[in-house]
């Protein structure tokens, strides 16, 4: 089926596209209001899944929510581009995809009246896409479909270039899926611990901003120095009690790289030649062009400084 310009075939841009209409949805829901069969609507949702675009709705693990654009898009264009399947380079197409991409503005900012986990996820998705240096999870339980265990959020803050600590309650190793998502995490070159409890589940972003969930769901944005220093040393404090989470049967696995693609556009963006990138890199002018090249085909680019511009615009880097 023809792909969309943003790494997509036409049928699941459309659904993902209905999944932002509303905070969740259920297959049957999506079947009637799309005129599909269940089972199509099923496979497609199975699809976008994968590709980080959809995840199970935090409130209802029988329902569906959309990745907030600004996390799950440059995570599709940045696989799409790995994978060799690039959108096509049309400036249409490419318009379209910041359009979506911008989409995560459309309800303007989130303040302190939360009440649910679609409303945590989606203010943790959109606070990690501007993230500079450090996202802290503090997890004293697991949570199907919880904003701690979403690979997009992961693999945009390590884009991003910041760290990312987790503190998991000790109950949550033996949650199912669990330990594998723990190796997933130690793979990307994030870092895990684990205590015996944890009183606060908690995102701590930069220093400068937190979410808070208390245990009757309710979300509130921390913005106060007093308070965010306080929370701050509270996880410094978990994380220096914690052990090691030791990934049992399994072999120690050395963190993944952010893909060369990537680092090549980031230093673009900064300005650098081809020849400071492959010095700074390690490998020839030769591989640099190749990549720069292939970035300004996908991102439909028609100068160096064009490509870095718009991966930036997209979220890319």
């Amino acid at each position: 089926m023809a792909d969309t310009g943003i790494g997509l075939d036409v049928r699941s841009e459309l659904v993902y596209r209905t999944l932002l209409q509303r905070a969740t949805w259920g297959t049957r829901e999506l079947a009637l209001t799309l005129a599909w069969p269940a089972d199509q609507v099923a496979r497609v949702l199975d699809a976008l899944r994968a590709d980080g675009l959809a995840s199970a709705s935090g409130e209802d693990g029988a329902a569906y929510r959309a990745v907030e654009p600004c996390i799950a898009l440059p995570t599709l264009l940045a696989s799409r581009m790995r994978e060799g399947r690039s959108p096509q380079p049309c400036p249409v197409r490419i318009g379209r995809f910041i359009a979506l991409h911008e989409q995560a503005e459309r309800f303007g900012d989130f303040g302190e009246g939360g009440e649910n986990r679609h409303d945590a996820s989606v203010m943790i998705e959109r606070l990690v896409a501007k993230v500079e240096r450090e996202v802290v999870f503090l997890v004293p339980r697991y949570s199907q479909g919880g904003f701690e265990f979403s690979r997009p959020v992961v693999d945009m803050a390590l884009r991003r270039g910041a760290k990312l600590r987790a503190v998991w309650a000790s109950s949550v190793i033996k949650a199912p899926g669990a330990m594998a998502h723990a190796q997933w995490l130690t793979q990307e070159g994030a870092a895990l611990r684990s205590v015996g409890t944890l009183p606060p589940r908690a995102v701590i972003m930069d220093n400068a901003v937190a979410v808070v969930i208390d245990e009757n769901g309710a979300i509130r944005v921390v913005r106060s120095a007093v308070e965010l220093e306080r929370l701050s040393a509270l996880a410094e404090r978990f994380w220096d009690r914690g052990a090691t989470v030791r990934q049992t049967g399994r072999q120690p696995v050395a963190p993944t790289r952010r893909p060369r693609s990537e680092i090549v556009l980031r230093l673009l963006s900064e300005g650098l030649t081809d020849d400071a990138i492959a010095r700074r890199l390690g490998c020839s002018v030769r591989t640099v062009r190749n990549d720069v090249a292939s970035a300004m085909e996908a991102l439909d680019a028609r100068s160096r400084f064009q490509a870095g511009a718009r991966a930036m615009q997209v979220g890319l880097i």
